[in-house]
């Protein structure tokens, strides 16, 4: 049988259990909080082996940007072409004959340059300035790079956040923004891409960086594209470290990503997609449903799809490029001829036809109250 004594000593020791597993999360916070947040060492190798868009046929420039603290950073910019290479040419080549194809391809681009026709087609064609998520490094995304600038026929723009890949400097929230508007003012003074419509592009915390660009680049944007991305890290950061009590947040946190100061500054005409993983079990789906229910609230044009993708591969979903694709046609227009990007006619023929049936779907939702009510539960 427990005695009061017994039971009032396990009820002390449970107590300064509890204590001790919440001071050791606050604590884990204050002194770690950039570290986990922002991943650039994951994974291993990321701050030293970038890939490059030449190891998958597309010609590119290296760019070096200075922001305006000093700080280096690393940047691509891919131009859209008449005549990029397409999947089948490279399907059956091993590694030395794809850099061997790449640097060809380089060649021709130089000689391109020269050609006001290529110029003009670059010119014609939206630009994707591309921001990635928390871990690894632009160059891991360079496959995505590839399905915008081959399939879609856009120009893009991608860069390394500060400490991430061969930029120099320490991530946080702040030193980001910097990065952010860096690569906003290079994007708009660029010869080609400055005559462009600009569409941003990001995941996870991608995402926040491009409604930060939306917020503060409001006449440059014409589109957003976000994918699994959180509508802060106070809503987001509870649902990691459940051990943490919510009030010493508003303390401890120095990162906050919040949404709510992004999302109403961006004008209710600038067209929005958002693409949400219903298995995603870092940013649960929650986090997705409140930032589209923060724009819809504000009266903002916003298209709404969930896949059956969790947090990383969301993208790999075999809808995911054509629900872009349609939205790319639909909202920013200027789409690349089907005779130059497109293998024949028959495939053309099959894209339009899912096109047609994805668009007369009931992708595109309205947000209603019982979501909003159970996303808000959740948070």
């Amino acid at each position: 049988m427990i005695t009061t004594s017994t039971a009032l000593t396990v009820a002390k020791y449970l107590f300064v259990a509890s204590v001790a597993a919440t001071t050791l999360a606050a604590g884990g916070l204050w002194f770690f909080q950039r570290h986990l947040i922002y991943p650039s060492y994951v994974p291993e190798g990321s701050r030293k082996l970038v890939p490059r868009p030449i190891e998958l046929g597309m010609p590119y420039e290296d760019i070096t940007l200075t922001t305006r603290d000093k700080v280096k950073i690393k940047a691509y910019v891919i131009p859209a072409r008449r005549n990029p290479v397409v999947a089948d040419q490279l399907r059956s080549l091993n590694h030395k004959q794809r850099m061997d194809l790449g640097e060809k391809e380089m060649e021709k681009w130089l000689e391109e340059m020269g050609d006001e026709k290529a110029i003009e087609y670059a010119k014609s064609r939206p630009t994707v300035v591309f921001f990635h998520a928390n871990a690894g490094n632009m160059g891991h995304r360079v496959p995505l790079a590839r399905k915008f600038n081959v399939e879609h026929g856009c120009n893009v723009f991608m860069l390394s956040y500060r400490g991430y890949g061969s930029s120099e400097g320490k991530p946080s929230e702040h030193g980001i923004r910097i990065d952010i508007e860096t690569a906003m003012d290079y994007t708009k003074s660029h010869p080609i891409l400055g005559e462009t419509k600009i569409v941003l592009y990001g995941q996870s915390l991608g995402g926040a960086s491009c409604l930060y660009a939306g917020s503060r680049y409001r006449d440059l944007v014409s589109g957003i594209i976000l994918e699994n991305t959180f509508l802060s890290l106070p809503s987001l950061i509870p649902l990691v470290l459940p051990q943490l009590p919510k009030f010493l947040l508003p303390i401890l946190l120095t990162e906050h990503w919040d949404a709510h100061h992004t999302i109403p500054l961006i004008p209710s005409t600038t067209p929005v997609l958002m693409i949400a993983g219903r298995n995603d079990d870092l940013v649960k789906p929650p986090q997705m449903i409140a930032l589209r229910h923060l724009r819809a609230s504000a009266g903002g044009s916003l298209k709404w799809k969930e896949l059956n993708g969790g947090h990383n591969d969301t993208c790999l979903q075999p809808e995911y490029w054509s629900i872009i694709g349609d939205w790319l046609k639909e909202e920013i227009g200027n789409n690349p001829l089907s005779s130059e990007i497109r293998i024949n006619t028959n495939e053309k023929k099959e894209e339009e036809e899912e096109s047609e049936s994805s668009s007369n779907s009931d992708d595109y939702q309205k947000v209603t109250k019982e979501e909003v009510m159970e996303a808000k539960k959740e948070l």
